[in-house]
C-alpha cells in the first residue's frame, strides 16, 4: 500500500493538475483551487464537521452511511447486517490484496490525470461496499459525503454480486464556512445478472470545488443507471467510465445540470461497449442562468467484436441567459458495422411560439416561463424512481431560478 501510494504521489508530482491545455479539459480551468487554498491545498484543513441530521433527504427512508471531511464516521451511520462495509482502514488488516485493488492507481484510464493519481496518494480514508450473490437490500443506502472546507480525498470501492441488487444515494453537500475540495472516486463492480441504481447528488457549498469519477464495470446480463445531478459547488468537474464487458449488459446514464450565477460544471462520459448484445443509453439536460457555464463530452466507443450493439445518446441545453454557455461534444467511435448507435445535441432558448400559445390560454408570460422550464428540466427527473429523491431535487433545483415561485402547485 505505501508503495502504491508512493507511485502515485510521484505521478502526482509530475503531472500535477491538468490545464487547459489538455484536450478533456481545455474548458475547466483548476488554477483557482491553489490562488485560493494555498500551494498545499492537497493538505487543507476542514472546519468543524457539520451535522448528518442537516442534510438528510425528507421522506427518504434508507440505510446510511455518513463521510465527514472524508473520514467514515460510523457513529453516525447506520449500517444493514445484509452487507458488508469495510473502511480502509480496516480493509488494510483484513484484506490487504483488496485494498491494494481499491487504491491503485491506473495512469493509462481513460480521462485519468493529476486529480486521480492525488486521490489514490492521498485519499485519508475510504470505503468498501460488498453485496453478496442474490441479496436484496430492503432499502436503499445514501452516503452522506460532507464537507466544511478543506481538502478531502475518497476512495469508494463497491462490488455486487451474481443477481443482487443495489440502490445508492451517493449524496455531496456541506457547509459554507470555508472553501474547500472534494476528490473522489467511486469504482463500481457489477457481476452477471447485478443490478445497480445509483444516484449522484452533487448539491456542495458555493465555496467548493468538486472533483469526482465514477468507475463502472459490468459482467454479462448485468444493469447500471446513474442519475447525475449537478446543483452545487463553485466548479465541477465528473467523469464517467462505463465499461460493458460481458454480453446481456445495459447501461443508462442520465445527468441534469441546473446552474446559476457563475457556476461551471463539466462532465466527460466513456461508455465502451466491449462485447455483443449490449445496450447503452444516455440523456443529459442543462438549464442555464446567469453567467453560468457547462461542458458536456460524451462518448461511445464500440470495439470491433461487439456486434448488435444498440447505443443512444443525446443532450439538450436550455439557455435562460444570454450570457450562459455551453460547449457540447457527443462522439461516437465504431469499429464494426453490424451495430445501431445515434448521437446528437440541441441548444437553445424557451421557444417563443409555446410561450405564445401558452399565453393564449390565460397564463402569464412568468407562469408560462415557469411552465416550460419546469418540463424542461422534469422530464429526465421524471426517470427517477425513487419520489422522495425527485421531490427533493426538484425543489432544490428550481428554487436557484427566476420565476418559479409556483413549484408547489407543479409537483403531483
Amino acid at each position: 500500500m505505501n508503495s502504491i501510494r508512493e507511485s502515485a504521489w510521484r505521478a502526482f508530482e509530475v503531472d500535477g493538475l491538468p490545464t487547459t491545455r489538455d484536450e478533456d479539459w481545455k474548458y475547466t480551468d483548476l488554477s483557482r483551487i491553489a490562488a485560493v487554498l494555498g500551494e498545499s491545498w492537497w493538505n487543507a484543513e476542514a472546519g468543524e464537521a457539520v451535522s448528518a441530521d442537516d442534510y438528510l433527504i425528507p421522506d427518504l427512508h434508507a440505510y446510511r452511511l455518513v463521510i465527514s471531511n472524508g473520514v467514515v464516521d460510523l457513529a453516525a451511520s447506520e449500517i444493514p447486517d445484509a452487507i458488508t462495509i469495510t473502511p480502509l482502514a480496516a480493509l488494510l488488516q483484513d484484506d490487504p490484496d483488496a485494498a491494494v485493488e481499491l487504491m491503485l492507481n491506473d495512469s493509462d484510464a481513460p480521462f485519468a490525470s493529476g486529480v486521480t493519481a492525488l486521490n489514490s496518494a492521498r485519499a485519508s480514508d475510504g470505503y468498501c461496499i460488498c453485496v453478496a450473490n442474490n441479496v436484496k437490500l430492503d432499502r436503499p443506502l445514501h452516503i452522506l459525503n460532507l464537507s466544511s472546507g478543506g481538502a478531502a480525498h475518497i476512495r469508494t470501492g463497491i462490488t455486487i454480486g451474481r443477481h443482487a441488487e443495489l440502490e445508492i444515494i451517493e449524496h455531496f453537500a456541506g457547509s459554507d464556512s470555508a472553501a474547500g475540495v472534494t476528490n473522489s472516486l467511486t469504482a463500481i463492480r457489477l457481476a452477471a445478472g447485478a443490478k445497480c441504481e445509483h444516484y449522484r447528488l452533487q448539491l456542495e457549498s458555493s465555496k467548493q470545488w468538486h472533483l469526482g469519477r465514477v468507475e463502472v464495470n459490468q459482467k454479462a446480463d448485468s444493469s447500471y443507471t446513474l442519475h447525475a445531478v449537478e446543483l452545487g459547488s463553485a466548479l465541477s468537474r465528473v467523469d464517467v467510465v462505463d465499461d460493458l464487458n460481458e454480453p446481456g449488459a445495459e447501461s443508462e446514464l442520465n445527468g441534469l445540470f441546473v446552474l446559476s450565477g457563475r457556476q461551471h460544471v463539466d462532465h466527460h462520459t466513456r461508455v465502451a461497449h466491449e462485447a455483443p448484445h449490449c445496450r447503452s443509453r444516455e440523456h443529459y439536460r442543462t438549464v442555464l442562468d446567469g453567467r453560468s457555464h457547462a461542458v458536456f463530452n460524451g462518448k461511445v466507443v464500440v470495439a470491433k467484436g461487439a456486434v448488435k450493439t444498440d447505443s443512444a445518446q443525446s443532450n439538450a441545453n436550455l439557455l435562460l441567459s444570454g450570457r450562459a454557455e455551453i460547449d457540447t461534444k457527443p462522439e461516437l467511435e465504431i469499429y464494426n458495422d453490424d451495430v445501431k448507435c445515434a448521437h446528437g445535441a440541441t441548444v437553445g432558448q424557451l421557444d417563443k411560439n409555446q410561450l405564445f400559445y401558452l399565453k393564449s390560454r390565460g397564463l402569464s408570460e412568468d407562469e408560462a416561463k415557469q411552465l416550460l422550464t419546469f418540463a424542461f428540466a422534469d422530464e429526465l427527473l421524471a426517470k427517477m424512481k425513487s419520489k422522495p429523491i425527485r421531490r427533493y431535487i426538484e425543489r432544490a433545483a428550481f428554487a436557484k431560478l427566476p420565476n418559479l415561485s409556483g413549484l408547489e402547485d407543479m409537483l403531483v
